[in-house]
């Protein structure tokens, strides 16, 4: 259990740790409908990691059967998912460093665009920036591995699951609370820190994927019996 719940704070830390997700929620914090749009667009990340996770909970469970019951190992699985992610991860940094600054001034271009949209749009970009990212699909997909694996009731993976999910999103909603808290102090710091994250963007992305590659890296060889 307690490999498990490391594993899964490192995954959730991975999956929070991403500036454009971060800084569109600040974008939409400063919009005419804020906070409406603010829920809207976490309510939309939610519902499709839960609906992400309803699928291949039921597919990764019927997989573990089906493997341990011909006499396979289903932590060989995991650990070469893991495998895969880390090295995922290290060639999405080597990748991301190589970009073009005109990609990222693409990006910003894009997210200015969310200053005039409503609720249910912020919703869909919710969707849309997980659905549309593989490396917050492989993310999530891992921790669903990992809770598959760990033979949990279904109530209990269900908590686990949920709590990863918030995990995950944790820097996403400590703006909004702090919004209802102090909302005229929050707004004056989400200015400046919306310009520090556009600033060092690339670098944070990058420094994250290095980290948590080598960690997954390192946890998916150790499970392969590798290390």
């Amino acid at each position: 259990m307690t490999e498990l719940t490391l594993s899964l704070v490192a995954l959730a830390i991975a999956a929070a740790l991403q500036p454009p997700q971060v800084i569109a929620l600040i974008i939409l914090l400063q919009t005419r409908q804020g906070i409406a749009n603010a829920l809207a667009y976490l309510g939309g990340m939610i519902a499709f990691r839960l609906a992400l996770g309803g699928v291949f909970w039921l597919l990764f469970s019927r997989l573990e059967e089906n493997i341990e019951t011909s006499g396979g190992e289903f932590n060989i699985l995991v650990g070469a998912v893991l495998l895969v992610l880390g090295l995922l991860m290290l060639v999405y940094a080597l990748r991301r460093g190589l970009s073009a600054q005109d990609e990222d001034q693409a990006a910003a271009s894009w997210l200015d665009r969310l200053e005039t949209i409503s609720p249910l749009q912020a919703l869909l970009v919710g969707v849309a920036f997980l659905a549309l990212d593989p490396k917050d699909w492989i993310i999530d997909l891992s921790a669903i591995n990992l809770i598959a694996e760990a033979d949990l009731s279904g109530a209990a993976s269900f908590l686990t699951y949920l709590a990863y999910i918030l995990l995950a999103q944790s820097l996403l909603w400590l703006p909004l609370i702090l919004m209802f808290v102090t909302p005229q102090r929050t707004r004056r710091s989400l200015a400046t820190l919306n310009a520090w994250m556009k600033r060092h963007e690339r670098s944070i992305e990058i420094a994250t994927a290095i980290i948590f590659g080598l960690v997954f890296l390192y946890i998916g060889l150790e499970n392969l019996d590798v290390l």
